[in-house]
């Protein structure tokens, strides 16, 4: 089976790849992060938050493609743990392009160097303090000698310390000034020898900006740390200040990325007379039962997968969101999403009609994919293919790449190769991973063109540094074959596990077959 996306946001559809090869130049990001959080100390009191953090940061780039040491947070670590993890990442980095260490819990300054604690540390004196805890200038150091092209440093760790009474010579609080290695750039919660602030709502306030900004595509490093910067110093009212120490760094990075391309002639399509799509406009429906990659929403917000959405409380946000604004048919069909996650078909499709009849390119897509699941209504790839073609017309990415589709398996329509590669490319063009990873299967097994591995991988690479696991799960199995690559076990299994780890139902089961 080749690949998909649901238009209701069910997950994208990857063939088990078991044989594939490649021969290209282009090289994807290998992103490898260390996320650590350090709450249940044993000789001074626990910390609420760092154990939060850290999952939440671990989620986070899971879901942008990054490949995380031991799967997720590495949480309470005592010297031993530190260890271990530290070995592993260097494992890891091998080959890498970007090097992640995330850090929240306890860290102390002393002669003018950072240590971070582990949680049975209790040192009594400078010396104890050499002797228990890590020092950050071995894990930069560490990571400079890796290879890699980009290193980052994110340090949630000043906070203040509690082991000022116990004889160890550090009395500022929080960590001392860093220098940066070439490629690094060095991120802490606050200025150098002050005191972050914990948060009162389960996070604190630096990782929270930090996990809900490093998601917004077409921001660079420099962008998103300025942005970080900039919430925190709103939400603590002025009373801390990240602070970001950084060399000079060659390329780009994008941790959600590239920008989406301009799309005026869609735009034009998806305004409809006397109705406005108000992308400006951000309420709770929005939050709650956007839909990602919809190009009528507001471009900040990542969207929610059909069955992530809280049906009860997303259900009252957009009942008041389009009493409030009937005359944006962005809403309705969020709420038609919303009638769909609980089954109820007939209201969902009654929905869509309505922000169909107003123009809502999407709403068309997804009455398009209500006929070809046969939900509440019986199966029809004919009147798919009708619906699908309405939403590309109106310039919908998300439409192509089901149209497509159609087009691939003779759903509805002739089989025509040739037709699903003209859409596939128009959607990878707009920024769609599915695209990307729909053409680089046709690629893959010279369905409609030449067979061509490089450029397969390069459109699964292009797709994987956008957080799409189905096209990581195609590198996976490239490496694993070693067609047109040198064999790679190892990391036919990283990327494997990245696409497994979010939730890609054919990386598990590539994993599961290594294992035999």
């Amino acid at each position: 089976m080749a690949g998909r996306i649901g238009t209701l946001s069910r997950s994208i559809f990857a063939a088990l790849l078991i044989c594939a090869g490649i021969n290209s130049a282009a090289h994807a990001e290998k992103r490898v992060a260390l996320v650590i959080g350090n709450s249940a100390y044993r000789a001074v009191p626990a910390l609420p938050n760092p154990a939060g953090d850290a999952r939440l940061m671990s989620d986070t780039l899971l879901s942008l493609g990054f490949f995380v040491v031991g799967g997720g947070a590495q949480l309470d670590l005592d010297r031993a743990g530190f260890d271990n993890v530290l070995r592993e990442f260097g494992k890891e980095l091998v080959g890498a392009d970007l090097a992640l260490f995330y850090y929240a819990g306890h860290g102390v300054e002393t002669y003018g160097l950072n240590y971070l604690i582990p949680v049975d540390a209790h040192p009594a004196s400078d010396a104890d303090i050499f002797a228990q805890a890590i020092g950050t200038a071995g894990i930069l150091d560490q990571m400079e000698k890796s290879g890699t092209r980009i290193n980052l440093m994110l340090l949630d760790a000043c906070r203040d310390t509690p082991f000022r009474d116990d004889g160890a010579r550090s009395t500022s609080g929080g960590l001392a000034q860093m220098q940066a290695p070439p490629g690094t750039l060095i991120s802490f919660a606050t200025q150098p020898r002050s005191v972050a602030l914990d948060g009162d709502d389960g996070h604190s306030p630096y990782t929270k900006a930090l996990a809900a900004t490093v998601q917004r595509p077409g921001y660079g490093l420099f962008k998103t740390f300025n942005e970080v910067g900039l919430a925190v110093e709103k939400s603590t009212q002025g009373q801390q200040l990240p602070w970001v120490s950084s060399s000079p760094i060659s390329g780009n990075f994008y941790f959600a990325g590239r920008p989406a391309p301009e799309t005026p002639v869609v735009e034009a399509r998806l305004s409809p007379p006397g109705d406005s799509l108000r992308r400006d406009l951000i309420t709770d429906c929005d939050r709650l039962a956007g839909m990602p990659y919809d190009t009528g929403r507001a471009p900040n917000l990542p969207g929610v997968e059909l069955d992530k959405i809280d049906v009860a409380a997303a259900a009252a946000a957009c009942n008041d969101a389009i009493a409030q604004y009937p005359d944006v048919a962005r809403l309705t069909f969020e709420a038609g999403r919303v009638a769909n996650a609980r089954k109820d078909f007939a209201g969902a499709k009654r929905l869509f009609e309505k922000a169909a009849d107003a123009g809502y390119a999407m709403a068309m897509n997804n009455i398009g994919a209500l006929y070809e699941g046969g939900d509440g209504v019986a199966r029809n790839y004919a009147e798919a293919v009708r619906w699908y073609s309405k939403a590309v017309a109106a310039g919908e990415p998300i439409a192509m790449v089901d149209l497509g589709w159609q087009h691939e398996t003779g759903h509805g329509v002739a089989r025509d190769y040739g037709e699903a590669v003209r859409l596939y490319e128009a959607a990878a063009r707009a920024g769609v991973p599915a695209g990307m990873n729909n053409l680089g299967l046709l690629y893959l097994y010279g369905k409609g063109v030449a067979r061509d591995y490089g450029e397969a991988r390069h459109l699964f690479e292009q797709g994987a540094a956008m957080g799409c696991a189905a096209c990581m799960n195609g590198l996976g199995a490239i490496y694993n074959e070693g067609d047109g690559v040198r064999r790679d076990a190892r990391v036919a299994r990283q990327w494997f596990e990245k696409a497994a780890a979010l939730g890609n139902p054919e990386a598990k089961r590539n994993l599961r077959g290594m294992r035999k």
